[in-house]
C-alpha cells in the first residue's frame, strides 16, 4: 500500500523563525508518539517560507495527525503570531520511497 503525504508551505511573519523552528521541533516530539506517522521533513526555503513533509500508513493515520497537537489547530493558534497565515497543504502519495547511502 502508498503511503499518504502532506507537503505544506508556511510564511513566518518578520523575525519569528526561531519560533517556527521550535514549533517544528515541538511537532517532531508529537509525531514521534503517532505510530502511523513514518517520516517528518521540516525544510527552511527562504528567509519567511518553511515546508513540512510528512507520510502516513494510511488516511487514518493522517486524521490522527491532522487532529493531534501539532495539527491544523495548533497551527491556526500560531496565525498572526508566528505564521503570517495558514499553511498552504497539498495532499499526495509517495509513489517512490528510497533511502539513499
Amino acid at each position: 500500500m502508498s503511503e499518504l503525504a502532506i507537503w505544506a508551505t508556511l510564511k513566518v511573519l518578520p523575525g519569528q523563525q526561531e519560533e517556527a523552528e521550535k514549533f517544528f521541533a515541538f511537532s517532531r516530539t508529537v509525531l514521534d508518539a503517532e505510530p502511523g506517522t513514518t517520516s517528518f521533513f521540516a525544510v527552511k526555503i527562504d528567509e519567511e517560507t518553511y515546508g513540512i513533509f510528512d507520510t502516513f500508513t494510511d488516511q487514518e493515520a493522517l486524521e490522527v495527525h491532522k487532529d493531534g497537537a501539532s495539527g491544523k489547530d495548533a497551527v491556526a493558534g500560531l496565525v498572526g503570531k508566528v505564521f503570517a497565515g495558514p499553511p498552504n497543504i497539498l495532499n499526495s502519495v509517495v509513489v517512490q520511497r528510497g533511502q539513499m547511502s
